[in-house]
Formats: C-alpha cells, sequence, structure tokens
C-alpha cells in the first residue's frame, strides 16, 4: 500500500477504479466492496495488473476520504489491528451473498 494519498477517478458502470498517484503514473483497481466501519467508509480494491510480489487473494483496503478541496481520496489503512477488523468485515459480507 502506498503511504501518499490517492486521487481516483471511478468508472461506476465496469466496477473499475484507476488510482493516479502524485508522480502522474496511474494503476487499476477492481473495486471488490465498499463498506461503512464506525461511521467511515472503506473500500477494498485488488490490482487489474497484479505486481510480481503480489500473493493472490491479496486485497487492498483505503478510507474513503475528501482532500481539502472537496476532491475524493483514498487514505491506506495502515493499522493492522484495524485493517485485521475491516477484513473481517469484508469476508463476513462475502457470507452472507
Amino acid at each position: 500500500m502506498t503511504d501518499q494519498k490517492d486521487k481516483t477517478f471511478i468508472d461506476e458502470n465496469d466496477e473499475l477504479i484507476t488510482m493516479t498517484y502524485e508522480d502522474g503514473t496511474s494503476e487499476n483497481f477492481y473495486n471488490l466492496a465498499e463498506l461503512d466501519y464506525e461511521g467511515k467508509w472503506y473500500i477494498y480494491l485488488e490490482p487489474v495488473d497484479p505486481p510480481d510480489d503480489y500473493e493472490e487473494g491479496e486485497v487492498l483496503v483505503y478510507e474513503e476520504a475528501e482532500d481539502e478541496n472537496g476532491e475524493e481520496v483514498l487514505l491506506p489503512v495502515e493499522d493492522e489491528e484495524l485493517l485485521n477488523k475491516l477484513v473481517d468485515l469484508l469476508n463476513s459480507e462475502i457470507e452472507k451473498e
């Protein structure tokens, strides 16, 4: 996960998100889920073109937030305990389906 704020452009039709980084590079992700946890929204992503070190089934989790200009940004979840709770939440949602 990156430690910088990432601007996102969401195409709701195909469930893909393109993250554009501060250095101008971009990367596409599948939007697996967006879930509310304790009043904050989190998005679960999987890379379209995974890097070599990517483990199958690995999910990237970001907090959905707004920057000072009202633009949507994704903040990486770095707290391990919170990350575990969010993954458990995703797993329980998947089991409901």
